[in-house]
């Protein structure tokens, strides 16, 4: 019997070999797509899991009240809450805590001389330091080097794979020195597997935090720029550790919070929910979110769905040309059962052979796919992805069943259910409450391909408002060149001999030197307050290190007051008034009326003793981060000392290249043995969305995917409905019935079902865009596009593919219409 099952599914899969085709390419490029979706929703979810003890490793954040209500909550913490946290609580095990490089220098190199005197020197940027028990608590694999003591030592290194080998080739890299900044050796004492992609923090080297000197402060509770990581025993409850956090914080804060009238509060944040569940300030890398995953997820939910459903109207579509031989099979003797039996072990063909499909296209398309979303998605997905997760198999399983048995049982039941006498004479033997269903289906498909169609338009809209939206200065044609790299005492003059020279080319139009730039996040932060006020009313500003050419550089516009004059210099201490300038944030911040009113008033700066200073202008609002982020209160003022980061160059727009090595050349000149590393600020700023940009990508991909798969629908459906009607086609071209009205009476019941869906997307389409735009500071209104380009571009599709199913038919002879039922 089953070999008889066989041979009458492969003759029919043959003899309609179009149609085959069709079904099984559509299904596999449905179970495809949800695959790559789920594989990337499943890397987005397991961030940091492959680390061995994740469950037990919380980070440590801190949020604020009172005076300091405005000061965003933050993913770093004080130096000293890590050694203060495992001597109180039991529930701690070990800690660690980890800072960039970047805190304390303005710009690094390392250089490696080898035996014959070739140097090999590079400008660095991913360097952290690190207490020694980061190599024990995290598991990034060590492929050198011992655990318990590679990083106990001061000036010890531990660098990437990929880094190792770009300083040292195929050499044995441990014992080698590394000189940093010309100034301090570094010893490599351990080597570590590149780190992966799903990791919250990315870093090339590892410094023993041994080498900071005492005098910076680390292990004191200011300075709250060190991500804190803790282990607690298993079993732990972290509600009860998190309910003696006030006692904890009181007994080290309690003094400083009274005196500013603020309160500290200390969280627990599970390792595992930093990427999709975390929006601190400070954050190591720009994170996911888990609204965004949950919306890809439902998406491929979608398009699996519409790829069933084509199945289900290809199949009855399909299933008039068989009606002949179901009848004459029931009159031979063959039972219901038997005719179920038969095409539901067709779907099981159909289904086993879309799976096969999907595993060619999954396999050919991996590398694509990767480089598409910017991420290796596939690396360990037997080992420790989603290949060795029981869940994804069984998964595999239950799709090829519910392909197979349950979207199969539709159409055969609808086929083994034929009155074998009103088939063989030629009779319909379908109702219309069928016709309804398929119709109730493709709806359905309408209206996910209408959603998916709109939340593409949103998402690049939004996309498209963050890179282009007004950031309040100039970001195009600024070339952002990195400090150099300080070699004993660099004197200011050799800034402003730099600066100077720069500014005499004819291709620059301005260039000055800050402590940050756009794009990132300002790391210097203090507390400010007006001189009528107390310290209980301080409130958290960051502060910005620039000279009188930042403003012209940027293009920024003051809106009251005056900019710096290169006299303005000042150390920010007690024995002078300091000349600042604030933005319109910080005016509101303080409580002034009006940036008019601002200008000329003193305020506090609290460091030991109150700092006065005076407002000498104030800057029109500018984004300073992300459009994501809120406008930040920003206090800029001019340093009397040289501890600029960059150098910002703005130039005119022509010749860049030769901008450039005129650019490259001066500083080459004025700090001699410093690399020259620049790179646009446009790029840099919009690294900022590649997230987003991502997501764009990926929506806009699997929107495609999923109209491509509806359209085979649509051509089930009009296949069917046409071969239905071809009788009465033919009656009206013998009546005299044009072309184009015919086109008109075949496709009006689908333009009233894309109608239909069209108004019962409406609602769900406000609601997804609205919920997904709140995860922004500054996003756009979903205007009437939104609402009316999905419907319109969804219409154009189904009336084109309509219309190519259905002119051969109504070109075709009208007398052999009518001879064909």
């Amino acid at each position: 019997m089953l070999r008889n099952y066989l041979k009458i599914a492969g003759r029919s899969l043959w003899r309609n070999k179009g149609f085959s085709a069709i079904n099984i390419f559509g299904l596999a490029i449905g179970i495809a797509a949800c695959f790559f979706i789920f594989q990337y929703v499943y890397f987005e979810s397991t961030y940091d899991r492959f680390n061995t003890n994740a469950a037990n490793i919380y980070r440590v954040p801190i949020s604020y009240a009172g005076s300091l209500a405005n000061t965003p909550a933050t993913a770093a913490n004080h130096p000293a809450a890590g050694p203060a946290m495992k001597a109180d609580f039991p529930e701690v095990l070990d800690f660690v805590r980890v800072v960039s490089n970047a805190l304390f220098m303005n710009s690094y190199t390392l250089s490696y001389k080898d035996a014959k005197g070739r140097e090999k020197i590079h400008s660095e940027a991913n360097m952290f330091l690190v207490d020694a028990s980061f190599i024990n608590i995290f598991s990034y694999p060590l492929l050198s080097g011992d655990r318990k003591s590679c990083l106990t030592e001061p000036h010890s290194i531990v660098l990437s794979a990929s880094t190792a080998k770009k300083y040292f080739g195929d050499t044995d890299p441990l014992g080698k020195i590394l000189d940093m900044n010309g100034s301090m050796s570094m010893k490599v004492t351990g080597v570590f597997e590149d780190v992966p992609d799903n990791s919250h923090i990315k870093f090339d080297m590892l410094v023993s935090m041994s080498s900071i000197k005492h005098n910076y402060g680390y292990d004191d509770w200011g300075w709250p720029e060190f991500y804190t990581y803790v282990v607690l025993a298993p079993g732990t409850d972290v509600k009860k550790l998190e309910a003696k956090f006030p006692a904890f914080t009181d007994k080290y804060l309690g003094k400083l919070m009274k005196e500013l009238n603020f309160r500290s509060s200390f969280h627990l944040q599970p390792i595992s929910d930093i990427h999709l569940n975390s929006n601190y300030s400070r954050e190591a890398e720009v994170n996911g979110s888990e609204i965004e995953i949950y919306f890809l997820g439902v998406i491929g939910v979608f398009i699996l769905f519409i790829a069933w459903i084509n199945y289900i109207n290809l199949s009855t579509a399909k299933s008039m040309e068989r009606a002949k031989e179901v009848g004459m099979r029931k009159v031979v003797g063959a039972g219901k059962s038997q005719l179920i039996t038969q095409f539901l072990f067709e779907s099981f063909i159909v289904n086993l052979l879309a799976l096969a499909a999907a595993y060619v296209i999954i396999v050919s398309c991996t590398p694509y796919f990767n480089d598409f979303i910017g991420k290796d998605i596939t690396t360990g997905f037997f080992s420790n992805g989603l290949g060795n997760e029981p869940f994804f198999w069984l998964s595999v399983l239950l799709i090829f069943l519910v392909g197979a048995l349950f979207v199969g049982a539709y159409p055969a039941f609808v086929m083994s259910s034929s009155i074998p006498v009103r088939v063989l004479k030629g009779l319909k033997t379908y109702s219309g409450g069928r016709i309804s269903i398929r119709q109730i289906l493709v709806s359905f498909q309408f209206i996910l391909s209408i959603t998916l169609i709109a939340s593409t338009v949103v998402v690049f809209q939004q996309f498209n408002f963050m890179r282009n939206g007004n950031l309040g200065y100039q970001k195009d044609q600024v070339v952002i060149v990195k400090a150099p790299v300080v070699k004993g005492d660099v004197i200011d003059n050799e800034y402003q001999i730099f600066k100077s020279e720069i500014q005499k080319l004819t291709s620059v139009n301005d260039a000055t030197a800050t402590s940050d730039i756009p794009g990132h996040k300002i790391h210097l932060q203090n507390n400010f307050r007006r001189a009528n006020q107390d310290k209980q009313n301080s409130h958290a500003t960051y502060l910005l290190e620039i000279d009188e050419n930042f403003i012209p550089t940027y293009q920024i516009k003051l809106v009251a007051g005056q900019n710096f004059l290169s006299t303005d210099k000042s150390k920010m201490d007690s024995a002078s008034i300091t000349k600042v300038l604030i933005n319109e944030e910080m005016v509101n911040t303080l409580g002034f009326k009006s940036p008019e009113e601002a200008v000329g008033q003193i305020i506090f700066y609290m460091a030991g003793d109150d700092v006065q200073l005076k407002v000498a202008g104030v800057m029109k609002n500018f984004h300073q981060r992300s459009l994501k982020e809120k406008i930040d209160p920003i206090l800029c003022y001019y340093p009397d000392f040289s501890n600029w980061k960059y150098l910002s160059v703005n130039l005119k727009a022509n010749n860049t290249s030769k901008s450039l090595a005129e650019v490259e050349k001066l500083y080459q000149k004025t700090f001699p043995g410093s690399p020259f590393d620049y790179f646009f600020l446009d790029e840099y700023f919009n690294r900022q969305y590649q997230a987003d940009g991502r997501l764009g990508n990926v929506f806009g991909l699997f929107s495609i995917l999923a109209i491509i798969v509806a359209s085979l629908g649509l051509l089930g459906l009009s296949s069917f409905v046409i071969k239905l009607r071809t009788k009465e086609i033919g009656v009206r071209k013998v009546l005299g019935a044009s072309v184009v009205g015919l086109l008109v009476l075949i496709s009006k019941d689908f333009v009233k079902m894309v109608c239909v869906a069209s108004l019962i997307s409406i609602p769900v389409i406000y609601y997804l865009s609205n919920a997904w735009l709140e995860n922004y500071a500054f996003h756009i209104t979903p205007g009437l596009s939104v609402f009316i380009i999905p419907p319109v571009l969804l219409l154009a599709l189904t009336i084109i593919t309509i219309c190519i199913q259905s002119l051969k038919t109504a070109f075709t002879n009208p007398v052999k219409s009518l001879r064909s039922e």
